[in-house]
């Protein structure tokens, strides 16, 4: 929760440039009141994990044999 001693509490309600309110964005919204932590329940089951990119799976997704694929790479 927002602390309402710390100074930058008492920017909330000011009229502040444009341009100002921009540069100071990331501050006043680190200090703004924010929701609790979901729990576990609340978030659900995990999403999958799913496997890193790599060449393999790149070959595959393109309908390529990826053993064919790389003995045709090292015959070159």
């Amino acid at each position: 929760m927002s602390d309402p001693s710390h100074p930058i509490y008492h920017l909330r309600h000011a009229n502040l440039s444009p341009e100002l309110a921009l540069r100071l964005a990331p501050f006043l919204n680190a200090h703004r009141p924010h929701s609790d932590i979901p729990t576990r329940e609340e978030l659900g089951d995990p999403l999958p994990i799913e496997p890193p990119v790599g060449l393999k799976n790149i070959v595959e997704d393109c309908g390529i044999d990826y053993n064919k694929f790389k003995a045709k790479c090292k015959k070159k």
